[in-house]
């Protein structure tokens, strides 16, 4: 939906090992200020770390705006990086980040088509010849990779992320993602040390470090070699300097030119088959006039109860479009998928579109769509980033949650792309806060008149009708 550049908020310096690197950081991300403190210990400890340092293949698992993987990628020569993130402009932004420092790129698409790129330098002399190539795609951070045998798995491990999912992780890269030898390098807050020191005393992996500081603690594992008896390592406080390996890093045999290839034959129901692992919740919801059975996910809200705002957008759709006849409906950011199924049983579309940045999003929104007893419509996944997809003048009826950037222009893109893809007569609501809500009404153009606006805790719902030409 937006251009990364218009989203930058403050470019910062990193310097890592023999190089110096550039990373622009948004409100619209995480740790929009500055490096946060977790990653900076992370690439610290793993700098001088003999595997990691001498890998071929490597994850970047919940890259954000790409500082891990950048940084690695600049400094393994030969190396081939592999960026991993839920939030799709993350991906848009770590490859914006790759083309800010030189780093050979490519950005993959929900269904496996290649979204961008970015070339490396020919002579400007800031990396070398060798630098490592990057791959960009969307993703869950408990997947099944359909790359495995990696050298290195980093990350800096979301918060939010919840107990199972992160358990999931970390089990999943010893016995699937990582090669035997491989690394596992993460970096979690304190409030979740437990999690992470209950997984390292029961995995097989050995401790090689674990280095705990002021609000985070990395920790660096390593999967047992081929023929090496696996050893339950007891947790321990380590020095800094990292222990001897039992193997050394083995050249990328099976890494070819051909490295992208199963990134191309993924598409959005790739993600499918990993999803029951984020289910936190079932109970039976009301929405509006409904009800359905929903699941909440770990990582999304509404995992217990439905928000004020969603609350406020069903009320005001029902009030708003009874008795109207409405096929293809879109929502923008639903969540776990609450407007869309209280949609699908109102008005009973030919179709529903949710747009968001969000994969799990979009995966949570399919699946509560999918328990109704007789879904009759055809659910098309949209990632925000690329809402141009959806087809100018397609959309009856559109609910959208603002995205609301500090110190960024949203109003006028949405609005831009409501008036696109929306037919005449349409009906828009947008629901924000109450000052969000205000930008829009001032900024509404001649050709959507204002049907009416209601404000229910702290939110409001602005009623919009597109007028025909």
């Amino acid at each position: 939906m937006t251009e990364v550049e218009g989203l930058v908020n403050k470019t910062v310096e990193l310097r890592y090992k023999s190089r110096r690197l550039e990373f622009d950081l948004s409100h619209a991300l995480f740790s929009s200020f500055d490096i946060d403190v977790g990653t900076k210990l992370l690439l610290k400890e793993t700098a001088q770390d003999p595997v990691i340092g001498a890998a071929r293949l490597l994850l970047d698992a919940g890259c954000g705006t790409g500082v891990i993987g950048v940084a690695l990628a600049a400094t393994t020569p030969g190396s081939r990086v592999v960026l991993q993130d839920r939030d799709m402009l993350a991906c848009e932004f770590s490859l914006h980040n790759c083309r800010k420092n030189g780093i050979s790129a490519s950005l993959f698409s929900l269904d496996g088509s290649v979204r961008g790129a970015a070339a490396a330098p020919t002579q400007d002399g800031k990396l070398p010849p060798d630098a490592g190539q990057v791959l960009i795609r969307p993703g869950i951070l408990a997947e099944h990779d359909v790359i495995t045998g990696y050298d290195a798995v980093l990350s800096n491990v979301p918060a939010k992320a919840g107990p199972p999912i992160l358990t999931a992780f970390f089990e999943g890269c010893e016995s699937r993602l990582l090669r035997p030898g491989g690394r596992l390098a993460f970096v979690i807050v304190n409030s979740l040390i437990e999690v992470a020191d209950s997984w390292c005393a029961a995995t097989p992996m050995r401790l090689v470090k674990r280095v705990p500081a002021r609000s985070h603690t990395v920790f660096i594992l390593e999967k047992a070699a081929v023929g090496t008896a696996a050893v339950v390592t007891a947790i321990a406080v380590m020095p800094s300097a990292v222990m001897p390996s039992a193997v050394t890093a083995r050249p990328c045999e099976s890494v070819t030119d051909s490295w992208t290839d199963p990134l191309s034959k993924q598409d959005f129901n790739s993600y499918r088959d990993d999803l029951p692992v984020y289910i936190r919740s079932d109970d039976v919801r009301p929405a509006g006039g409904y009800a359905a059975g929903i699941n909440g996910f770990w990582g999304l809200p509404e995992f217990d109860t439905s928000s004020y705002a969603t609350d406020l957008a069903i009320e005001t759709l029902e009030h708003t479009l009874a008795g109207l006849s409405v096929r293809d409906f879109l929502v923008y950011e639903p969540g776990i998928g609450l407007p869309a199924v209280w949609a699908a049983q109102a008005f009973a579309p030919s179709a529903i579109t949710a747009v968001s940045r969000n994969l799990l999003s979009l995966l949570a929104t399919e699946h509560n769509l999918e328990r109704l007893s007789e879904p009759r419509f055809t659910f098309f996944p949209c990632p925000a980033t690329e809402i141009g997809k959806v087809p100018d003048l397609s959309v009856d009826c559109a609910l959208w949650f603002c995205d609301e950037i500090p110190e960024y222009n949203y109003v006028n893109p949405t609005l831009f792309q409501l008036r696109r893809a929306t037919k005449d007569g349409a009906t828009v609501v947008l629901v924000g806060s109450a000052a969000a809500i205000s930008r829009f009404d001032r900024a509404r153009p001649n050709d959507m008149r204002r049907v009416s606006l209601k404000k229910h805790k702290g939110f409001a719902a602005l009623v919009l009708a597109k007028i025909g030409g």
